[in-house]
């Protein structure tokens, strides 16, 4: 890998755009002009100069305030759908995260952090989208953490099932609320053995409603990330929400954390 040291960026801002681009729409969705700067590879960039080079580029589709990769102009009128839909969503889908957060928290004290991320946390949320976890837990507490949030999603099926009736199926019977894409251990992060872009992206993007406090750890424990997004080191801390878990013996506690929802800036 190549040291921090004597990284640069691309050196011009069209290929850091094209970069940055790339790895969104390899999630499924393109970016919104007022963010791109903000979330840019190679670290932030003046808003008007990244509205130029977007305007400029020829290898970029760039209309009704959203940018993606020639090719891929499809994304632009699901980011512009979606934009309308996540503003009635946000609030009721981050209050259920928060719930299940706090649930899992106290059933299960091996939690570290609790994040959000797909749609909800990019801000692209669509009628029947399920809520998308990444979760940090102890060493050796892997499969109890995955198998207690899973049969928790049980639990938010059948109380908010009928909000999601749009969605993909849990269990094949109940609607699908929850989701939880991965469960890191702590020898699993620090550092991550995969050191790419599309995990410092992911990373970046992610909203830590509970552990906020070793959700950061984990980012200064992955000093590779700014090789990629130097931003993300300083990257805000949602607002103080949740109460703290009860930690296992010889574990920190778990601060708990929320970021208001707001209108939309991105679609994913």
């Amino acid at each position: 890998m190549e040291s921090l040291e004597s990284w640069t960026a691309p050196a011009s801002l069209e290929s850091r755009i094209v970069t940055t681009l790339e790895i969104a729409n390899r999630w499924g969705y393109g970016l919104a002009e007022r963010e791109i700067s903000g979330l840019l590879y190679g670290g932030p960039e003046d808003d008007a100069a990244v509205v130029n080079a977007l305007a400029s580029s020829s290898a970029v589709t760039f209309r009704d305030g959203f940018a993606t990769m020639k090719g891929r102009d499809e994304l632009i009128d699901k980011c512009v759908a979606r934009r309308s839909s996540n503003g009635k969503l946000a609030t009721t889908y981050f209050e259920i995260a928060e719930e299940f957060a706090k649930d899992l928290l106290r059933l299960s004290p091996f939690v570290r952090s609790v994040a959000v991320c797909g749609s909800a946390a990019s801000g692209g949320l669509e009628e029947g989208d399920d809520i998308d976890f990444n979760l940090f837990a102890e060493d050796g507490a892997k499969y109890i953490v995955y198998v207690t949030a899973l049969l928790l999603g049980v639990k938010y099926s059948l109380r908010h099932g009928r909000r999601f009736s749009g969605g993909a199926s849990f269990l094949g019977i109940l609607r699908k609320v929850t989701c939880v894409n991965v469960v890191w251990r702590e020898s699993d992060c620090r550092p991550f053995a995969r050191q790419d872009p599309f995990l410092a992206f992911e990373l970046l993007r992610s909203v830590p409603i509970a552990g906020t406090e070793h959700f950061a750890a984990i980012v200064r424990a992955n000093p590779w990330l700014r090789l990629h997004f130097p931003q993300a080191p300083s990257k805000p801390a949602p607002a103080p929400s949740l109460p703290p878990s009860t930690p296992s013996s010889g574990s920190p506690g778990v601060a708990t954390r929320r970021r208001s929802p707001v209108r939309p800036s991105c679609v994913g």
